[in-house]
C-alpha cells in the first residue's frame, strides 16, 4: 500500500514580511525601517485595495494571535476593513458613502465630530472620530469600549465572552486633545455645534445626555 506523502502546513506569515505583520498587529515600526514604511505608503495609496488584499491573506493568523492577548478589542486594520459599515445614503453623493465604519457609541463630552459642521471628511481610528470640533480638556468626548461595541454587533467570539468582565464592557475611552481641528474660539464653530449634537442624539452642547 503506497505511503502518503507528508506535506508541510501553509504558513501565511511566510508570504508577508515581518515589518508588514508588525503593522497589521499595531506594533511600532522602527524609525530606521524605511523599507517597511515605504511598503505601507504603497499599500495605503489610492483606495487601499492593496492593503485590503494583504489583510485578507493575513486576517486569520493575525486575529488568532491577537484575541489571545487582547480579548474584546481588534487591531486598527480590522476596524478599517471588517468593522460594521455605515449604511448607504448616510453621506449621499460622497465617494465614501457606505464605506466608513460605524463609530463606537458616543457617551458624553463637549463638542462633536468635525465632519458634522465643516467640510472635513469623516475619518475614524479604532471606531473613534479622528477630527473633533469643540474639544474641552475638562469635559473630553468619551466613547464606549471596544468590547461593548463588539458585543452590540454580536462580533465577540465564544472565547472572548468567557474571559471578558463587566468592567470591560462598562469601560469608556476618551479622545485625546490632539483630535481637535476646530475650536470654539471661532464663533461659527460655537454656533453649529448644538445642531450637530442634536443629530447625535444629545440635547445641547452643555448637557451631554442622550434622548
Amino acid at each position: 500500500m503506497p505511503r502518503r506523502r507528508r506535506t508541510e502546513k501553509a504558513i501565511p506569515h511566510a508570504e508577508i514580511a515581518d515589518g508588514l505583520m508588525a503593522y497589521l498587529t499595531d506594533e511600532p515600526i522602527p524609525d530606521l525601517d524605511s523599507e517597511t514604511k515605504f511598503a505601507i505608503i504603497l499599500l495605503e495609496a489610492g483606495d487601499c485595495e492593496a492593503l485590503r488584499e494583504v489583510w485578507n491573506r493575513a486576517r486569520g493568523e493575525v486575529l488568532g494571535a491577537w484575541l489571545k492577548d487582547h480579548p474584546g478589542t481588534r487591531p486598527a486594520v480590522w476596524w478599517r476593513f471588517d468593522a460594521p459599515r455605515q449604511p448607504m445614503g448616510r453621506w449621499p453623493d460622497c465617494f465614501w458613502d457606505g464605506r466608513l465604519c460605524e463609530p463606537r457609541g458616543f457617551i458624553s463630552g463637549a463638542g462633536c465630530d468635525a465632519s458634522l459642521i465643516s467640510a472635513y471628511m469623516p475619518s475614524f481610528a479604532f471606531g473613534l472620530p479622528a477630527c473633533w470640533a469643540g474639544y474641552e480638556e475638562e469635559n473630553p468626548p468619551t466613547f464606549e469600549s471596544q468590547a461593548s461595541c463588539l458585543q452590540r454587533y454580536g462580533l465577540l467570539t465564544a472565547g472572548e465572552k468567557k474571559v471578558l468582565t463587566a468592567d470591560d464592557y462598562s469601560a469608556v475611552e476618551a479622545l485625546s486633545a490632539e483630535c481637535e481641528v476646530l475650536s470654539t474660539s471661532e464663533k461659527w464653530v460655537r454656533e453649529r455645534i448644538p445642531a450637530a449634537r442634536r443629530t447625535m442624539g444629545f440635547h445641547d452642547v452643555e448637557q451631554a445626555q442622550p434622548y
